[in-house]
């Protein structure tokens, strides 16, 4: 279990704190909003309606000791990058911050954040990259221009079996799983001889530009 403070919670910040404490963490949740404050309070750790700039309240609550703090508020840049800059100086050890513009985004590295979330752009991008495909249904972008991605088994895949793919030396993807029976059934690890089918969703790991090639493919 580790330990989280959100603060900001609109929507965004909301949702960050309701899974992570649904998932099992503790989570500190903080706005100056009580309405929204009192929304939350039964489904997380800690709940409280406080000033978000004052080092005295977010030290009482115990930000210093949690794992990582989300600034998950941007309707105010100026109390973004100062909250953001304030949790390093406390030394939280990982401050996440959301941002509002390429411009907050240089501001945000200078100040410390440890990383930045562009939700509104991060979403566009990501349904534009599946729309700009048929075959993929859904990536995770894992950095350095690696990616996983669920593709919808290419029709000249079907009826062979992996090993006569050889995905790994034709197109340097890693299988990772294979969702059989339209997604309700799964293959972690998949043997060399197994058969692709033609409902299988196949999870590769790989390069961006190898995924999207073979995700263009006819």
């Amino acid at each position: 279990m580790k330990s989280f403070v959100v603060i900001g919670l609109g929507r965004f910040g909301t949702a960050i704190a309701r899974e992570l404490s649904l998932l099992g963490h503790e989570v500190i949740a903080i706005d100056r909003d009580e309405t929204k404050v009192n929304d939350i309070a039964d489904e997380v750790t800690h709940a409280m309606a406080a000033d978000i700039q004052d080092e005295g309240v977010l030290r009482r609550l115990g930000v210093t000791e949690c794992d990582c703090a989300v600034v998950a508020f941007a309707s105010s840049l100026q109390d973004n990058i100062l909250v953001t800059l304030l949790l390093k100086e406390l030394g939280v050890k990982r401050v996440i911050a959301k941002a509002r513009s390429e411009m907050h985004v240089r501001v945000l590295k200078k100040v410390g954040a440890d990383q930045i979330v562009f939700p509104e752009e991060d979403m566009g991008i990501r349904l534009a990259r599946i729309l700009d495909s048929g075959r993929v249904l859904d990536y995770v972008d894992i950095g350095g221009q690696y990616r996983v991605a669920e593709i919808r088994s290419p029709e000249d895949w079907h009826g062979k079996s992996l090993q006569a793919l050889d995905l790994r030396r034709r197109h340097r993807l890693n299988v990772l799983l294979v969702k059989t029976q339209n997604g309700n059934g799964q293959l972690v690890n998949p043997s060399a001889e197994y058969i692709v089918k033609a409902d299988d969703i196949i999870v590769v790991m790989g390069l961006d530009q190898d995924v999207s090639e073979v995700s263009d493919e006819e």
